[in-house]
């Protein structure tokens, strides 16, 4: 199922008030959020997940970015290359999002959340951020977490770049290009990001 709405009012608890603040202040990072936290959920069963930590997975996937609620928006939209400095302010977004959620009142799914919100960006062969985590040593999740995201960042269209196709983001994925190696991520979540290719495709084009 498509990950759309919260279960909850605004003042029921941290994951409505979170996703009515990026809704209403970022609608692109929402509908961004959305669209991974849809296919976290499908890899997630495809990888033999039980309902419940899918929903979990599907509610990281939904506030992984919430960080760059924190960014200019002149930067985080820019139509041209970054500059050095533009792209380690960017790169903040991880550690402001975790310490956006540690603002709650701490639960294990708070928890789990925050730990996938922070480490979203770490790669398998070591060389993402903030914390530059080598394999296993991030969590399943949050490896789940660092190619979906990617898939969705490269399916969806951005001012600086078009939409690709699901079949274009499976190939760079799995086959690397100028600025992306398959040995970023885990094999085993590769595997199921292309095994679950028939579900992702269907829930994001209905």
């Amino acid at each position: 199922m498509f990950f759309r709405s919260p279960p909850q009012e605004p003042s029921e608890g941290w994951v409505a008030r979170l996703w009515h603040e990026q809704q209403a202040s970022d609608p692109a990072l929402h509908d961004h959020s959305c669209h991974m936290a849809t296919v976290a959920g499908a890899v997630a069963m495809e990888l033999g997940f039980h309902d419940v930590e899918v929903l979990k997975i599907q509610l990281a996937g939904q506030f992984h970015d919430v960080g760059k609620l924190d960014l200019p928006r002149d930067v985080l939209y820019a139509p041209r290359r970054l500059t050095a400095e533009e792209m380690a302010l960017i790169r903040e977004h991880s550690v402001l999002g975790s310490r956006r959620l540690r603002k709650f009142d701490a639960t294990p799914v708070l928890s789990f959340v925050e730990d996938v919100t922070h480490h979203h960006h770490e790669r398998f062969d070591g060389s993402g951020y903030p914390d530059r985590l080598v394999g296993a040593e991030a969590s399943f999740p949050s490896r789940i977490a660092a190619a979906c995201d990617v898939y969705s960042a490269m399916w969806e269209r951005r001012v600086y770049k078009p939409a690709m196709s699901h079949d274009e983001v499976l190939d760079r994925l799995t086959r690397g290009d100028e600025r992306m190696k398959p040995a970023m991520f885990d094999p085993d979540v590769l595997a199921a990001l292309k095994d679950a290719q028939t579900r992702i495709r269907r829930l994001l084009l209905e």
